[in-house]
């Protein structure tokens, strides 16, 4: 994960030092050129800010190369280690066994299961994730803090467990839903009790999406609405492998016992229905990766 944000951090300032200078410099050249055929004293009030513009930029440059500066070359940031699938990797890191080395870095931290309680711990219990109101301009945000959304984690991974009787290190979750905090939950439950993860993406159609299902022979598919699903609703609660689909909508339903609802599951189970955490396998599949290249599933 740090390698990750060695890479990203300098890729966003890169973005921001190009395209913002130029964007900004160019710009006020053009304007510089047409003003200065009618008028000399705008042409040099445009001159003016151009080197404004370029004084301010150099300067937020400078603030943030003193601020995050590692040493990096930032002209130089990676370096290409495979040519046929043309991976790059930071320069810092070119010659080291990725697969090894990540170890080191945090040793507690053995699966993706971990990963939670290790945010809980460095934050305090601190904000984790929020809500967006935009209706409240004054502050469209509401905030959870680690220990809640933790709670609603292990809840939703004990129900998975229990009630749905799905297997550690076997069972498949698949979730096709917009980015909302239940997403979330969902994922780190799967993480946390050992459940393969398959995101499909929104933009799937019906066929792509069963596809997909029998494929994988995931158990539980778990949505945002119901309408996503209404189009194939019944030909997915045919399925033997399905054994439920999981909304995360608050809605009443009482169609079909596969279909339940993740706020029903967090109001009627109890802390005391709360399981420990299984052995995870450190080694063993979280997640299929679906592309449209030919290394995804």
């Amino acid at each position: 994960m740090i390698i990750i944000q060695f890479f990203v951090r300098h890729f966003v300032f890169e973005m921001r030092k190009e395209e913002f200078f130029n964007i900004k410099f160019f710009s006020s050249f053009r304007k510089m050129s047409s003003f200065s055929k009618s008028n000399g004293a705008y042409a040099a009030l445009a001159a003016g800010a151009v080197v404004a513009t370029y004084a301010g930029t150099h300067a937020y440059k400078s603030r943030l190369q003193q601020k995050y500066d590692d040493g990096i070359d930032l002209k130089n940031q990676t370096v290409e280690i495979d040519p046929v699938e043309h991976i790059r990797r930071c320069t810092f890191y070119k010659d080291i066994d990725i697969f090894s080395f990540y170890k080191t870095i945090h040793p507690n931290l053995q699966t993706l299961g971990d990963i939670f309680y290790h945010g809980y711990s460095l934050s305090q219990n601190g904000p984790c994730i929020a809500y967006v109101d935009l209706k409240n301009t004054t502050e469209p945000l509401h905030w959870i803090s680690y220990s809640m959304a933790l709670e609603r984690i292990r809840l939703i991974g004990s129900h998975l467990w229990t009630d749905t009787r799905l297997t550690p290190l076997k069972s498949t979750v698949a979730i096709i839903s917009l980015n909302r905090p239940e997403y979330s939950f969902v994922e780190h439950a799967c993480y946390m009790y050992g459940f393969t993860v398959l995101a499909l993406y929104t933009t799937y159609d019906a066929s792509t999406i069963l596809s997909v299902l029998e494929r994988t022979q995931a158990e539980v598919l778990v949505i945002d609405y119901l309408d996503r699903i209404e189009s194939f609703k019944n030909q997915l609660l045919k399925k033997n492998y399905i054994k439920e689909i999981l909304v995360m909508d608050d809605i009443k339903t009482n169609e079909n016992r596969k279909i339940k609802t993740i706020p029903t599951i967090l109001k009627t189970m109890q802390q005391s229905d709360v399981r420990p955490r299984p052995n995870i396998d450190p080694e063993s599949i979280v997640t299929f990766i679906l592309t449209s290249g030919t290394t995804g599933l």
